[in-house]
């Protein structure tokens, strides 16, 4: 019961944050938190209470914890490890395209081992080094927890739907290799097209610089495909300087409040993204002090585990004093237990 009243508050202390800020990256990992953890606790009083029941309501929960959730964790593993085959196919071989395998690699290692070194102690172990290895596996543990509350959080965020009357739409650019927008591109545009259709007077603006390897900026293949689809060419903004979602962000503000003409109102401003990159997108948008709202266009399946386990590690460098906060309640539950 305790365990419940201390997660309770999590949750309440996470919504609280998020209701005036529901791009506070603390608030939402806080929430996400509470909020997994009194699940797996409610659920694991509930099994206890049918465990009660009977004989047979006994086994059934036997069953459940001892053979399907580790069927369900070793199917979760196996699929990670295949999803990088998938992904060096479709994409080529890469560093990022290995983070998928490298997730369900460690996980098969590290739940097992922490389990392990758990139930026989220090008895056959060094204390120290003991300690140490339960320091590492413990971090690995609450790292990779923490990556399902920010798949959670970031399911969340993008749950509340936009009805509001659109102003802009920043539409933000990725890698290209001519003057034709590849696939990934493609969908975001499409989302930017599909909220213009909504908001006929709205202004998209397409954001994206120029890279070394790139023929054109990115901008100007944006507004290509745009003035393809019948989008009139007074209702594209081009912002060309940028090379990071930051400076997406940044100069796309610039760029609105140069134009913007009313002056009893600010303007409402959307950004179209990949899904598994809006968050960031918003935590970035707040980090330029502009108040714009994200939508999310599909991703192939095959793509997301990748995509979002590279988003979250950009996350953790991003909010370094996070991750050390982190790193530093593994090394307090050991120094104090």
């Amino acid at each position: 019961m305790p365990f419940v009243i201390v997660f309770c508050v999590f949750v309440i202390i996470g919504s609280l944050i998020l209701l005036k800020e529901r791009r506070s990256f603390f608030g939402g990992m806080i929430f996400a938190f509470g909020g997994l953890f009194l699940t797996l606790t409610l659920l694991m009083m509930g099994l206890l209470k049918v465990s009660e029941i009977s004989a047979n309501s006994s086994t059934l929960v036997l069953i459940i914890v001892y053979a399907l959730v580790p069927l369900l964790f070793l199917g979760m593993c196996v699929f990670f490890i295949f999803n990088t085959h998938t992904m060096q196919t479709k994409e080529g071989r890469s560093v990022t395209a290995k983070l998928s395998a490298l997730l369900g690699i460690n996980l098969l290692i590290t739940v097992p081992a922490f389990f392990y070194l758990w139930s026989v102690g220090s008895s056959k172990i060094p204390a120290l080094f003991f300690s140490f290895l339960i320091f590492v596996l413990l971090s690995d543990l609450l790292f990779s927890f923490l990556f399902t509350c920010y798949l959670f959080y970031s399911w969340m965020y993008q749950m509340i739907p936009i009805k509001k009357k659109v102003d802009y739409i920043i539409t933000l650019g990725s890698g290209i290799t001519s003057e034709y927008v590849p696939p990934l591109l493609k969908s975001r545009l499409d989302k930017a097209i599909e909220y213009y259709h909504k908001n006929p007077k709205a202004k998209i603006i397409v954001s994206g610089g120029q890279g070394a390897d790139e023929p054109v900026s990115e901008a100007f293949a944006m507004k290509k495909y745009l003035l393809s689809q019948n989008i009139p060419e007074t209702q594209i903004l081009v912002e060309d300087q940028s090379t990071t979602t930051f400076e997406n962000m940044f100069f796309s503000k610039k760029i609105i409040f140069e134009d913007w003409m009313v002056e009893k109102r600010e303007p409402t401003i959307l950004f179209s993204t990949n899904n598994y990159h809006v968050l960031r997108g918003a935590l970035y948008a707040r980090k330029a002090h502009l108040k714009a709202e994200g939508v999310g266009a599909p991703t192939a399946m095959y793509f997301l585990p990748t995509a979002l386990i590279r988003e979250y590690i950009a996350l953790l460098t991003q909010y370094k004093w996070f991750t050390l906060s982190m790193i530093l309640i593994c090394l307090a539950s050991l120094v104090f237990r």
